[in-house]
């Protein structure tokens, strides 16, 4: 199956649509080739066109931003798998997710514990020196004192499978 990828007019990745729906917009006139196969084209008896890889909207579509789930490979990836309390890189055997609000404080305060702003990256040794406390009960800082708890700006494609040469100058990694 051949999959092509759609961007909108300002070249910001939209989708990933199957070549079928892509020659459809390509001969309603709904986008241009930006980006083809090398080698490949598809023809007809009255047609003729280099293979798609890349497509662009001729006019732009507004995407409206929707929030991130959250989740722990979301926040140790935010978090570039750095330890937030000491500042340390960390394994991936040894990655944790530590609430800066207590969960139990949570629990009993009627807040969700597993929110971006309540979650860090955080290696197993600063994770049981702060145990069960807030961080200004167990003494401890952020490595970074100008560091927040965000929830990160993504673009909203989600690749699930080997991605082409030719779209990685359009895609974020």
């Amino acid at each position: 199956m051949v999959n092509v990828l759609l961007l909108n007019a300002s070249f910001e990745p939209l989708a990933v649509v199957k070549l079928s729906r892509a020659i459809g917009l390509l001969m309603d006139g709904k986008v241009e080739v930006i980006e083809a196969m090398p080698g490949r084209e598809l023809r007809s008896a009255h047609f003729r066109q280099p293979m798609p890889s890349v497509l662009r909207l001729r006019y732009y579509v507004n995407v409206p931003r929707r929030g991130v789930g959250w989740s722990r490979r979301g926040v140790l990836a935010r978090d570039h798998h750095s330890c937030q309390y000491c500042g340390r890189k960390m394994h991936p055997h040894e990655e944790t997710v530590d609430h800066v609000t207590p969960q139990w404080q949570c629990r009993a305060q009627k807040i969700p514990p597993n929110t971006w702003g309540n979650t860090v990256a955080s290696c197993p040794k600063c994770q049981q020196r702060k145990g069960g406390r807030s961080m200004h009960e167990a003494g401890m800082r952020f490595f970074n004192p100008n560091y927040e708890p965000k929830i990160p700006r993504t673009n909203y494609l989600i690749m699930t499978s080997d991605i082409r040469q030719e779209w990685k100058r359009y895609i974020r990694l």
